[in-house]
């Protein structure tokens, strides 16, 4: 009776294995480069490939040609490593068709040199992401004019850009101050090319965690998390949680780093310099942390972290100001070596009108020469 019960057991557990259905996973798609230069093969086998299988490859050596911007889409992934794709405009983006950070998840591009076909880069954003989450950028080098932006997150939440290089090409004015990485605001006037699809598109919205490390970025600016300049009504907007670590950051013609209307921040181990020759406005500042517009009782508690940083201005080094009568929450500046062209005294500057609570541990200053 034993072996029969025995048996029985077996018997049922390979029923149950054989019902339970097999789980494939699909492989990702390889793309073949097609050799054509006028950009029409690759650019539609690299739609096609995407809307297909979601997950695509681009493969390592090849030169791919592409006729327009490539749309992406969620859940979808491009891996470039060692590819390089050139475009007539720019590289890829989505069209925003949700709000509340839904009009594209679950994105990533892993590696790739993407560039335009003209030799100073594309004069727009080569690559936009609009109200969207989970959005990953690692291991690839974006080339773009550095009156353009390489990449602008529009709006967007939960963004990784890691071990990316984004460089400027082509001239610069002295008084340029377009960056490479934009963190945007949505508006009708700093974005209009969302604001096309929609006016809900462009209602104020912000961007909230956004990670960059281990990244060189060169720009007339470097980053910036951008404010409506223009539009005062939408001053009240911030954004959330920026981090920067352990990249380099320079700016050619305006400030490194700016950090406009941003609740929290972390900036640790960055090299963040500014070869601004504008030494007496505030575009020659190396990492600048400023507020405009009422800022919302959240910003009481908010904390900057900005520790073992290495900062290189004209007029300040590290430079922190509210120009509304809204304070910042905590700032706690540890061990950074700051720099300025205008003297010792001004390489950290904090205005105490704007902090509720300071802490400076440790840093060292040096008048930069």
């Amino acid at each position: 009776m034993k072996h029969i019960i025995q048996v029985a057991k077996i018997s049922v557990l390979l029923l149950v294995v054989y019902l339970i259905p097999t789980l494939t996973v699909e492989a990702a798609r390889v793309v073949p480069a097609s050799g054509d230069t006028t950009g029409n093969k690759d650019f539609h086998k690299i739609n096609a490939a995407l809307e297909s299988s979601s997950d695509i490859v681009l493969e390592a050596g090849s030169t791919y040609y592409i006729k327009g911007t490539i749309w992406v889409d969620s859940n979808q992934s491009i891996t470039a490593t060692g590819a390089t794709i050139i475009s007539k405009t720019g590289a890829f983006r989505n069209r925003p068709s949700k709000t509340n950070y839904k009009s594209i998840t679950n994105f990533t591009v892993d590696g790739g040199t993407w560039m335009n076909v003209d030799d100073e880069g594309y004069k727009k954003s080569a690559v936009q992401f609009s109200h969207g989450s989970n959005i990953t950028i690692k291991n690839a080098t974006i080339y773009c004019n550095y009156v353009g932006h390489a990449v602008e997150l529009v709006a967007c939440k939960n963004v990784l850009v890691d071990n990316c290089a984004l460089i400027g090409l082509g001239k610069y004015s002295s008084t340029c101050a377009e960056e490479q990485l934009q963190i945007d605001i949505a508006t009708p006037k700093t974005t209009p090319t969302v604001g096309k699809y929609g006016a809900q598109f462009v209602k104020g919205q912000t961007c909230q965690n956004i990670t960059v490390t281990n990244c060189t970025i060169t720009g007339a600016r470097g980053i910036c998390a951008n404010y409506a300049s223009k539009e005062k009504k939408y001053q009240t907007k911030f954004h959330k949680n920026v981090v920067l670590k352990n990249n380099k950051i320079t700016g050619m013609s305006s400030e490194a780093v700016a950090l406009f209307n941003v609740i929290g921040a972390t900036v640790e181990n960055n090299k963040i310099i500014t070869k601004s020759k504008r030494t007496g406005t505030a575009y020659s500042v190396g990492l600048h942390i400023a507020m405009f517009g009422k800022a919302p009782s959240s910003m009481k508690k908010a904390v900057y972290k900005v520790n073992n940083n290495t900062i290189k201005g004209g007029r300040q080094g590290l430079y922190v100001y509210s120009h509304s009568s809204s304070k910042f929450g905590k700032v706690i500046a540890k061990k950074n070596k700051c720099y300025a062209k205008a003297g010792k005294s001004k390489a950290i500057v904090l205005h105490p009108k704007s902090i509720k609570q300071v802490k400076l541990l440790a840093n060292k200053k040096y008048k930069w020469r």
